[in-house]
C-alpha cells in the first residue's frame, strides 16, 4: 500500500474558524507523508454549482493524489469516493454533483464506493461532514488503504451529475449563455466559448436582466458588445474575450463590469447585430 503524497482540499468551510486547521490535522495524523494543498475554502455555503465549476476547471492541473471536496453542512446525499485515471487519483465528497464534472473531465470513474462511517448512524445526522467523514476517508486513502475498504461499491453511472450549465442555441441563431462567476477583477465569466459565438460575427447585442441587488432596477438590459482579442477593445467598451479556461468573459476595457448588474446564474442572450 503506497498511498498518495498529495491531498487537495476544496470546501465551503471558510477560514474564519478552526475547521480547516482541524481537517489538516486529521489528514496529517492519517498520512503524515502527504502534502495538503488548499485549493479554496471560500465557496459560498452550499454552492455546489460553483464548487463543481472550480473543480472541473482545476482538475487537469492538480497533482495526482486525493481530492477532498466538502460543500454543505449536512450529508443530505451519501458520501462517496471515486477512483479516476486508473487509480492515479481519488475524489472524495458528497454525492451532490460536485465531483461529477471533474470525474468526466479526466476520463470517467474506474470505481466508486459509498463511504461507511463505521457505525450505524445515518450520514444525515453527521454535523460536520468534512471533519467526521470525508477527511478521515481521504486520510485513509492517502495512507494507502484501497478504495474498497471505505465502503460498499456503487455504480459510477448512478452518481448525481453536476449542475454546470451549458449554452443553448435558439432557432433564430441567438445563444443563451449563463454567468458562471463574477471575478474580483470585474470580469464576468460565461459558459460559452468563441467557436459557439463565431457564426454571430464580431459585433453582438447582449441582453440580460440586471440585478436589483447592486442597485440597478430589475429590468431588461441591452448593450452592444464586441467579440475581441484581450486588450484590443476601445476604452470603456464592453467586450467578450477569452478567459484563462477557454471560455469567454465580459470585460470593460480600462474598467470593471461590476456595475452592470450581473450575478452568478444570470442568463445572457447574445445575438447578431441587425
Amino acid at each position: 500500500m503506497t498511498g498518495f503524497d498529495t491531498v487537495t482540499c476544496l470546501s465551503d468551510l471558510g477560514t474564519a474558524d478552526e475547521s480547516v486547521g482541524v481537517i489538516h490535522s486529521i489528514l496529517r495524523q492519517a498520512a503524515p507523508h502527504a502534502a495538503v494543498i488548499d485549493l479554496c475554502h471560500e465557496i459560498d455555503p452550499g454552492d455546489t454549482r460553483t464548487a463543481a465549476l472550480m473543480l472541473v476547471r482545476s482538475v487537469q492541473h492538480l497533482a495526482p493524489g486525493v481530492v477532498l471536496a466538502s460543500v454543505g453542512r449536512l450529508l443530505d446525499r451519501p458520501a462517496i469516493a471515486v477512483s479516476v485515471g486508473g487509480g492515479q487519483s481519488m475524489l472524495v465528497g458528497p454525492d451532490n454533483g460536485v465531483l461529477a464534472a471533474a470525474t468526466a473531465a479526466v476520463g470517467g470513474a474506474d470505481a466508486a464506493v459509498r463511504i461507511s462511517d463505521g457505525g450505524d448512524a445515518d450520514h444525515q445526522t453527521v454535523l460536520h461532514p468534512a471533519r467526521d467523514v470525508l477527511a478521515p476517508a481521504a486520510g485513509r486513502l492517502a495512507a494507502g488503504e484501497p478504495i474498497e475498504a471505505l465502503g460498499s461499491p456503487v455504480d459510477p453511472a448512478s452518481l448525481l451529475p453536476s449542475l454546470v450549465a451549458v449554452p443553448r442555441i435558439s432557432d433564430d441563431g441567438s445563444v443563451a449563455a449563463e454567468v458562471l462567476a463574477v471575478t474580483r477583477w470585474g470580469t464576468v465569466q460565461l459558459n460559452v466559448d468563441r467557436d459557439t459565438l463565431a457564426p454571430l460575427g464580431q459585433q453582438l447585442v447582449a441582453e440580460w436582466i440586471a440585478s436589483a441587488s447592486v442597485g440597478v432596477s430589475a429590468a431588461a438590459n441591452s448593450q452592444s458588445v464586441q467579440l475581441a482579442e484581450p486588450g484590443t477593445a476601445g476604452t470603456g467598451s464592453l467586450a467578450l474575450s477569452d478567459d484563462p479556461y477557454g471560455l469567454l468573459e465580459f470585460t470593460v476595457a480600462g474598467g470593471s463590469a461590476h456595475h452592470l448588474g450581473f450575478d452568478v446564474g444570470t442568463e445572457v442572450r447574445l445575438r447578431r447585430v441587425t
